[in-house]
């Protein structure tokens, strides 16, 4: 089926706010198509799918040295958490788009004041979170902050926001937190649909515009109620560092609806990215990331092309010789970094799709496209299976005439590759992909080109 003659089938008028944006047909910018979005509430960096940082595997004890230890699981102080704000700017994420610095399950005492509200561990921040919060902001980083629905947390066993919502969300918005993960552990009894609005209602009390995250793990069709009430949700299951982690979460993903499949400020979010962990991060759940660097693109690629928020958790400072410097790996900064690939994932269009095969169960090379703002289209060549398979792209997959011309990049050589007429590549060849690999290419019609030409003379 055509890419662009999708339209979404959701009524516009269960939703608070609409967005028009620009779609491409017949490779010509030339119509704007009603498409619906969710709960706009002004969070800061939430029209598009968050780009960020989070503590889950990547900070340690004794940071920032001169004794500092390897990266704990769910561990997080306030000395790791300002070297880890001052090195998200010296690795280079600010400078590439990253906005969002999130501490996961990790920062709340085991207490409740005597209040009841919830504090911060109290000897791993002796000055509260107000003063780490503040200095975020002042970088210019929006703050997050992890809670559970049910009584307890998941990891630390800390208290959960369950009976507490009011006084939870007065606690976040009083500190100036702007992101709210709530997780969906110790809730027997419970429904999802019927908690997670009792979080949000909350937040949005509170005056202070707040991202709402909802991470019940897709269990209850999240992108079919959670627009009304939150910003992003997880769409999947955990993800961890591993190829069949990876290939799962990409699977499940695809399975979703088309129409639900995401919009401006309504992210399906498939969990954190792992990219380049080895041996220098924690463990996540119990697994060492042990995928290889072409497995990490895909994981990067994929979660790109489907608009999920790209939010990698890995240690940002390397603490090995027992002093803190901030870095990340060669690899890291290649894929992280990768400004064209961050680039297909900034977008205000519907995210992108399989187009063909028809399912993931189907043979052969899978194709997904996300038509951009800007008239061209992200395609991604993703071969999950275990030997190489060569495939093309028709583009009448895209809505295009058979005869369109277009040009075409390839988005991790950085290299553009001509321009082809009907397919990619050219008649009579196929373009091959390796094993677990994935090619991203941007596809520019040749009279959009020509539209920019004459704007620009």
């Amino acid at each position: 089926s055509s890419l662009f003659r999708h339209e979404l089938s959701v009524g516009l008028s269960a939703y608070p706010t609409e967005l028009r944006v620009p779609m491409a047909r017949s490779g010509v910018l030339i119509s704007f198509l009603p498409l619906v979005v969710a709960f706009d509430n002004g969070a800061p960096h939430s029209k598009l799918p968050p780009l960020g940082w989070s503590s889950w595997v990547s900070l340690g004890e004794d940071w920032p040295g001169p004794h500092a230890k390897h990266p704990a699981f769910d561990f997080c102080d306030e000395a790791s958490v300002k070297a880890s704000i001052d090195a998200f700017f010296e690795v280079g994420l600010y400078d590439v788009g990253y906005r969002h610095f999130h501490l996961d399950d990790c920062w709340a005492d085991l207490e409740r004041n005597a209040s009841g509200y919830l504090q911060p561990e109290r000897d791993h921040f002796p000055r509260g979170l107000e003063p780490i919060i503040q200095y975020a902001h002042k970088k210019g980083l929006v703050f997050g902050l992890y809670t559970c629905a049910g009584t307890h947390t998941c990891v630390g066993q800390r208290p959960g926001s369950k009976g507490h919502w009011d006084q939870d969300a007065a606690a976040f918005a009083e500190w100036g937190v702007d992101w709210v993960k709530m997780d969906w552990c110790y809730t027997d009894g419970m429904k999802p649909a019927d908690t997670y609005p009792l979080m949000a209602t909350a937040l949005n009390k509170t005056g202070r515009p707040i991202h709402f995250n909802m991470c019940e793990w897709g269990k209850d069709e999240p992108w079919t109620w959670g627009p009304l009430i939150a910003q992003s949700w997880r769409a999947t299951g955990d993800h961890v560092g591993t190829w069949k982690s990876t290939k799962d979460i990409i699977a499940q993903r695809t399975a979703i609806p088309t129409n639900l499949g995401g919009t401006p400020f309504a992210w399906n979010d498939m969990d954190m990215l792992e990219t380049g962990n080895y041996k220098q991060a924690a463990h996540a759940n119990g697994k060492e990331g042990n995928m290889t660097a072409t497995e990490y693109k895909t994981e990067f690629s994929m979660w790109a092309i489907f608009a999920s928020p790209l939010v990698v958790t890995t240690p940002i400072l390397d603490c090995s010789s027992g002093t803190c410097a901030p870095s990340i790996t060669a690899l890291q900064k290649e894929i992280l970094l990768n400004t064209d690939i961050i680039a297909i994932n900034q977008d205000i269009t519907p995210a992108g799709r399989l187009l063909s095969p028809s399912s993931l169960e189907a043979s052969g090379l899978k194709v997904y496209g996300r038509a951009l703002g800007d008239g061209t289209v992200a395609v991604a060549l993703y071969n999950p299976d275990d030997e190489a398979q060569d495939g093309s792209v028709d583009f009448t997959l895209l809505g295009w005439h058979g005869d369109t011309q277009a040009s075409v990049r390839d988005l991790w050589q950085h290299k553009d590759l001509g321009l082809f007429k009907g397919r990619y590549p050219a008649d009579g060849h196929l373009v091959r992909v390796e094993a677990h690999a994935t090619t991203v290419l941007r596809l520019t019609p040749q009279k959009l080109e020509t539209i920019r030409a004459h704007v620009a003379a």
